[in-house]
């Protein structure tokens, strides 16, 4: 599988749990503790947005946090299709994964970005899932490629790791266990 299909397949997977989140939902508590439904919802579409711009040419800053203004399912789900959008747009243009993001804390080859933003849409899918109560499997080629690259992520960056940081603790996990619950853990959520 290339980049650019994975992403978009993870994008696909995720607008469409979006799309199915109710007004009511919003509230929902998530396996992320500090962020119900709406707020998690918000997160993916400031990730989604941000990489968007990097990829468009423009400057791209850490994911502001998700605010407290009221918002209804149908301005989120319209609010991520757009994101999605923009950012499929922007990394299917000729020589887009051979660019150099500018972070907020250094530069990332195109490549690199294209991962960051697979594996966080994908882990967030999972916990979308569980705040609207649906059922979710990922495809094992994609939760593989995302676990490889976490890992290599965290080694490089063990800062990474902590409470209030990108990854939490990873959770134990059997070593046989299926591939989507082997991340799920890593990224330090319970399987």
């Amino acid at each position: 599988m290339d980049m650019v299909s994975s992403l978009e397949r993870v994008l696909g997977d995720a607008r469409s749990l979006v799309n199915a989140a109710s007004t009511d939902d919003l509230a929902a508590p998530t396996p992320c503790s500090t962020w119900n439904v709406g707020a998690l919802i918000e997160h993916m579409t400031n990730v989604v947005t941000n990489f968007g711009n990097g990829f468009s040419g423009a400057g791209m800053a850490p994911p502001a946090a998700p605010g407290t203004a009221p918002a209804t399912s149908e301005s989120m789900s319209a609010a991520y299709g757009q994101a999605v959008d923009k950012l499929l747009t922007a990394i299917k243009a000729p020589g887009a994964l051979d660019k150099t993001l500018k972070l907020s804390f250094g530069e990332m080859p195109g490549q690199r970005a294209v991962g960051i933003a697979m594996a966080d849409q994908l882990v967030h899918s999972w916990d979308l899932a569980k705040g609207l109560g649906r059922p979710y499997s990922m495809d094992e080629t994609l939760a593989t490629m995302v676990l490889r690259g976490m890992h290599e992520l965290v080694a490089a960056n063990p800062a990474a790791r902590g409470e209030g940081r990108a990854f939490a603790a990873e959770v134990p996990c059997a070593a046989d266990a299926p591939v989507q619950d082997r991340l799920i853990a890593f990224s330090g959520r319970q399987p």
